[in-house]
């Protein structure tokens, strides 16, 4: 089971007794505000959880921190409360008896963070105490110099390494009360300051990353993952519905299953899971932004079944340098096109799959067996029918293209090394050709244009 982190920077300044408002939720008066958070969000915890605590100390820097000055009691030389003299610690210590806190509290020293040492320093300290699936709660509040800017980076970089996940981000504004001179003369409760949530805003580098995933590569997997984890929205079942329909275009074309792809079942959902989440305005702005754009670069594709969808899917591919997954999808499209053309000629006997193998050997069939009419095997048990397919333009066009197809998709098959990814490469205008031959309005295809223009020069 994930194990639930809660990590803060202590500061040190004299900071001022006040309530925080999070979410609604008016705190008791604190002084700290991780009294606050801590009662909010981890009331509930498991000693199997953790709360960390990160204080500068003298030990590591050689002068007086917020270890001695309010981590530990009496650090504040200026105050005469007795009430305001008590130091995190104990205040924390009080909070788990007061409240039966669970989760285990840890304080751990660290560098002040004036050089790049010390903050590489203070980065390998506060990645070293995660654990993998580590849910964290980041209290940013306090946080001195650069630390919030690379805690970010930290989170992000141990999501990666460790499967971890930022899940809140908070800050009290305690500065909306003025100066901290001025909040001292009012009413204990009158002194409410809001919790700003932060998460989604300090997300912004994770959403880059599912926006690069989406326009480089043509992956979905990293934006159906942000819509399912996002919290507040998952609940929502045609958000959990848009969710599992993303990624049904990334598999389909990852098992080359051309049946699904055809159908248009996928954009279909998609479209409609799409215009209901956009109405009900749930998902933040940057995971909305990249939606419109994932609706943007499908736009080829159509809701009713059609060849179309197979060679905007076979666009997608070559467009995001799938070449492991191009090859296969235009062999098999190629076969399957030509089949459908030539059904009529199908004979009797023949399964259509059969068919398909049928005109996959003459379409694969070496040249000099092509031109003497060599015909072999099932092709030699149905000639008239043979002789008829092989004398179509179209079959005398499209077949050395195919050939080089078939051979690169045969080589990536059974990874013999044949063919090189620059082959793979060359090989691509070839693939665009085939499809140009086979419907005429390919060409005319968004996809097509900006490959075309972008990336392949064709014949």
């Amino acid at each position: 089971m994930s194990r639930k982190v809660f990590i803060s920077f202590l500061g040190t300044n004299n900071y001022v007794q006040c309530r925080y408002d999070i979410g609604g939720v008016v705190s008791a008066p604190v002084r700290f505000v991780q009294e606050a958070l801590i009662e909010y969000y981890c009331k509930d915890w498991t000693e199997d959880d953790k709360i960390l605590i990160f204080c500068t100390s003298k030990e590591k820097t050689g002068e007086n921190g917020s270890k001695e000055i309010n981590w530990l009691d009496n650090g504040q030389t200026r105050i005469t409360e007795e009430s305001e003299k008590i130091g995190l610690q104990h205040r924390l210590q009080d909070l788990k008896a007061r409240i039966g806190l669970k989760a285990r509290i840890e304080e751990q020293d660290i560098e002040a963070g004036f050089s790049e040492e010390e903050i590489w320093d203070i980065f390998d300290t506060v990645y070293d105490k995660l654990q993998p699936d580590d849910q964290i709660y980041f209290d940013v509040t306090h946080a001195f110099r650069s630390i919030p800017l690379f805690s970010i980076v930290l989170f992000n970089y141990s999501r990666f390494m460790m499967d971890t996940r930022l899940i809140s981000i908070m800050y009290g504004a305690f500065e909306k009360l003025g100066p901290a001179f001025k909040v001292k003369e009012r009413p204990v409760d009158e002194r409410v300051a809001p919790v700003i949530d932060l998460t989604n805003i300090a997300r912004l580098q994770e959403y880059n990353q599912i926006a690069s995933s989406l326009k480089d590569f043509g992956k979905v997997k990293l934006l159906k993952d942000a819509i399912a984890a996002d919290q507040e929205s998952a609940s929502d079942q045609t958000i959990r519905n848009l969710a599992d329909s993303i990624s049904e275009l990334d598999e389909y074309i990852a098992t080359i299953d051309l049946k699904e792809l055809k159908s248009g079942k996928f954009i279909r959902k998609f479209r409609s899971y799409y215009k209901n989440v956009k109405k009900k305005k749930k998902l933040v702005k940057p995971i909305s932004n990249i939606l419109d754009e994932l609706n943007k670069e499908t736009e080829d594709f159509v809701e009713e079944s059609s060849y179309r969808n197979i060679e905007a899917a076979i666009n997608w591919t070559i467009k995001h340098d799938m070449l492991m997954q191009a090859y296969p999808l235009a062999a098999e499209y190629i076969i399957l096109r030509v089949s459908d053309m030539f059904i009529e000629l199908k004979p009797h006997h023949l399964s259509s799959k059969q068919f398909r193998i049928f005109v996959s050997s003459i379409l694969g069939m070496p040249q000099e067996d092509f031109i003497s009419r060599n015909w072999k095997d099932v092709l030699g048990e149905y000639p008239e029918v043979t002789d008829e397919i092989a004398d179509d333009f179209l079959i005398r066009e499209i077949r050395p293209m195919y050939d080089l197809i078939r051979r690169s998709r045969n080589s990536l098959a059974h990874g013999n090394g044949v063919i090189k990814f620059a082959d793979l490469k060359k090989g691509v205008p070839d693939i665009i050709e085939c499809i140009k031959y086979l419907n005429a309005e390919y060409e005319r295809y968004t996809s097509t244009k900006y490959i075309i223009e972008n990336c392949y020069e064709t014949k």
